[in-house]
């Protein structure tokens, strides 16, 4: 008896997921009862091989593509957990649960998809935006980077003050490995000053130069529009239900942010 695990394994017939013998290519095939493990055990009717078809990922049923779609459809498009199941349903026949889809979700980050490599930086854009979890307001702290063109940080906060500042800045300074940035730019909150000489440690004379303040229609412009493509993405959601589901979304949306050029139209 066979075990199909590779990943094309598998062929389309009316928008369904089936699969196909592995040994001679026919979709002509039964149920043959189920292993010892409790998985199905199919037997083509063309050859008489007997396999069972299993998920190239372990202890799942759908194949790493599937799951890699519906991460992605909710950390780029912003699309909810029960409308990801429903599409699932109505366009590939695959019936999955919005509990199973936020499994499938909280399992991606586990997967090493997270990129933790240090980003050289030389301006920060910083700035700070309102969401809420659970019907409760929590803040989103991000610290942009002008010449890599990506989120080098972000934190969550249920407060607006000087330690959740200081909190950004400090994850900001651990990704680009202690390395301090040639400017840094942001609005008028009274945290911003205190926090950058804090964590950042510049003299004063350095901080008068170095430190800029403005608004996000002016030289913090593209934070501004980070945050509005930040809001345009999870404004699907209304509200999150947990941090959990929080951390989780912004985990794949800056990832995917960063990776695949989300930002390249609308940031230059």
């Amino acid at each position: 008896m066979l075990v199909q695990t590779d990943l094309y394994s598998f062929g389309y017939k009316k928008g369904s997921v089936l699969p196909w013998c592995k040994k001679c290519g026919a979709e002509n095939f039964y149920l043959a009862g189920k292993t010892k493990n409790k998985k199905q055990r199919y037997k083509c009717r063309k050859c008489g091989c007997r396999f069972v078809w299993t998920s190239d990922l372990p202890n799942r049923t759908f194949f790493s593509n599937v799951i890699s779609f519906a991460v992605e459809l909710y950390g780029t498009v912003g699309i909810s957990l029960r409308t990801i199941a429903k599409k699932f349903w109505k366009y590939f026949k695959i019936k999955i649960s919005h509990e199973g889809v936020r499994q499938w979700i909280l399992a991606a980050k586990n997967l090493n998809i997270i990129d933790d490599k240090s980003i050289p930086t030389k301006t920060w854009h910083i700035d700070e935006t309102y969401f809420k979890i659970k019907g409760k307001g929590h803040w989103l702290w991000v610290v942009y980077c002008k010449e890599s063109k990506q989120v080098i940080a972000w934190h969550i906060s249920k407060t607006h003050l000087l330690k959740d500042a200081k909190a950004i800045l400090r994850k900001a300074m651990k990704k680009s490995q202690g390395v301090r940035p040639k400017k840094i730019i942001t609005d008028g909150l009274w945290q911003y000053p205190t926090a950058i000489k804090k964590v950042i440690g510049w003299n004063w004379r350095e901080q008068k130069k170095r430190h800029i303040i403005d608004s996000g229609i002016g030289k913090n412009a593209l934070i501004e529009r980070v945050n509005k493509e930040i809001k345009r993405r999870f404004k699907w959601f209304g509200t999150f239900q947990a941090m959990e589901g929080a951390t989780t979304f912004f985990d794949l949306f800056f990832y995917h942010f960063n990776q695949n050029g989300i930002n390249s139209p609308e940031l230059t």
